[in-house]
């Protein structure tokens, strides 16, 4: 400032022009530079620590889908089934199933009943009803079901292609198809499978009479019930479909076999191991993106040392760390925790796995491995008061950490309110120094009217001493 004020002075004296619109803007900017320098710089700092925030909760969105594939009951479903007659029989084993071998020979599949109507010449020739209802029904047909009556199905346009439309509309337990055989055209029952599902079908009109030639007694199939032995023990359901013989076990049933058909469950762990790797990976890579937001010296762009010094990060690691190394709200007697299976922190804050550790829990005690981690749950909410075990309470706090009532989300939104005021900051700086450009402004024009006239009286003065100087000289 003391070198520009000499400047004016130093160029007033010697009588020469300024440029005023140049001098007034160098002013205002050495007034206006480090105060927007000031501003700017909190913009930017504010700014990463948003970009911080983000990271954290993509740290523990991370983290929440690695415990993910462990908080529920079916993710041990490591039962791998199979069998030696798999074009007879199907197997398919849930995460409650156990480990053995059976020796499964079915007898029988179970059956539906398939009846045949009469033939009809075409399948829209009216049908010769006698005694039409007034009411718009043709004729109706009676249903019976393991002995139980199940109504009439009404027939309103008397043709076999309305026949079968009135039978598959009333979804009373049996179906209708209309084949054509070449012959003629019959209509088909089916019903479901099992002998408690016989059924038959009788036709009448408004007086009870039976339509002519519309009768059901050409019977092409029985039903029966699926008949089976299972390690020598028969058993018979009326379903091809068998859930109640072998906990855990669903059983298709395709055709009979050949003999015994045999049936091994056995364990598989190898995606449970790649789940509890994901966890400790997942972990670790959460534990190395808070050190790089805490670290001041961190030379990563954007966000590197954008949270050094917020008791944030303290906070969020110390719950994460202790999802891993509290007891389980599941406990078993032999597993409690997850150091029973393996893993563990070492002392620069990793978390580490013992393979071996983890294969003598799974091989020893499965059941309460599971249990440790997922409470023998499925479908869990943030919601429910129950215990979640490991995994499913740590993803119970890691939704709450990143809902947006969430201490994560209330830090950046504050910051972004700050951000918003820096900028109303800057805007005011900008106003304040365009008043302040039109003061100086009008100072150095003031001052330029006076230096002008000032050089205009001088030029005056010299021409009338060099006049006068003439005068004397002649």
């Amino acid at each position: 400032m003391a070198t520009t004020t000499t400047n004016i002075v130093n160029t007033l004296g010697a009588g020469s022009g300024i440029d005023v619109k140049g001098l007034a803007q160098s002013l205002v900017d050495a007034e206006k530079t480090p105060k927007k320098e000031r501003i700017d710089t909190k913009i930017t700092q504010t700014e990463a620590k948003i970009t911080g925030y983000g990271a954290v909760k993509f740290a523990l969105s991370e983290l929440k889908t690695a415990f993910g594939k462990l908080n529920d009951a079916s993710d041990f479903s490591s039962i791998k089934p199979s069998n030696t007659q798999s074009n007879a029989l199907g197997i398919t084993a849930s995460s409650t199933a156990e480990a053995g071998s059976y020796n499964i020979e079915i007898l029988q599949t179970a059956l539906m009943q398939r009846t045949g109507s009469s033939t009809f010449a075409d399948r829209a020739t009216p049908l010769n009803v006698i005694s039409p209802d007034t009411t718009g029904t043709a004729f109706s047909l009676n249903l019976t079901i393991g002995g139980v009556d199940k109504g009439d199905i009404s027939v309103v346009n008397p043709t076999p292609a309305g026949m079968v439309s009135a039978i598959n509309g009333a979804k009373l337990g049996v179906t209708a198809q209309l084949i054509n055989t070449g012959n003629g055209y019959n209509v088909v029952i089916s019903g479901e499978t099992g002998a408690s599902k016989a059924f038959s079908l009788t036709s009448k009109d408004s007086n009870g009479v039976a339509v002519p030639g519309v009768s059901f007694t050409n019977h092409l199939q029985t039903a029966t019930d699926a008949s089976l032995k299972i390690n020598g023990l028969t058993v018979s359901r009326s379903s091809n479909t068998v859930t109640d013989v072998i906990d855990g076990v669903t059983l298709d049933l395709y055709a009979n076999t050949t003999g015994s058909a045999r049936v091994d469950l056995n364990r598989d762990t190898a995606s449970i191991k790649d789940n509890v790797k994901g966890l400790v990976t997942a972990y670790n890579d959460f534990e190395e993106t808070l050190k790089i937001l805490g670290d001041r010296d961190s030379e990563v762009e954007e966000f590197g040392g954008a949270l050094a010094g917020e008791s944030l990060l303290q906070s969020v690691r110390a719950q994460v760390r202790a999802m891993i190394t509290d007891t389980s709200s599941t406990a078993g007697t032999t597993i409690q925790a997850a150091r029973n299976v393996g893993l563990s922190m070492d002392r620069n804050g990793q978390l580490t796995l013992d393979e071996s550790k983890l294969d003598t829990a799974l091989q020893n005690n499965f059941a309460e491995v599971s249990t440790m981690f997922s409470a023998g749950t499925n479908n869990q909410s943030i919601y429910s008061a129950a215990p979640g075990g490991l995994a499913g309470d740590a993803i119970n706090k890691i939704e709450k950490m990143l809902l947006s009532t969430g201490a994560i989300e209330s830090l950046s939104r504050n910051s972004t309110a700050k951000i918003a005021k820096y900028k109303d900051e800057l805007a005011d700086l900008d106003a304040r120094m365009e008043k302040l450009m039109s003061r100086y402004m009008s100072q150095f024009s003031v001052m330029e009217s006076i230096v002008g006239n000032s050089n205009s009286t001088r030029e005056s003065l010299k021409g009338t001493f060099e006049g006068m100087a003439k005068a004397y000289n002649s």
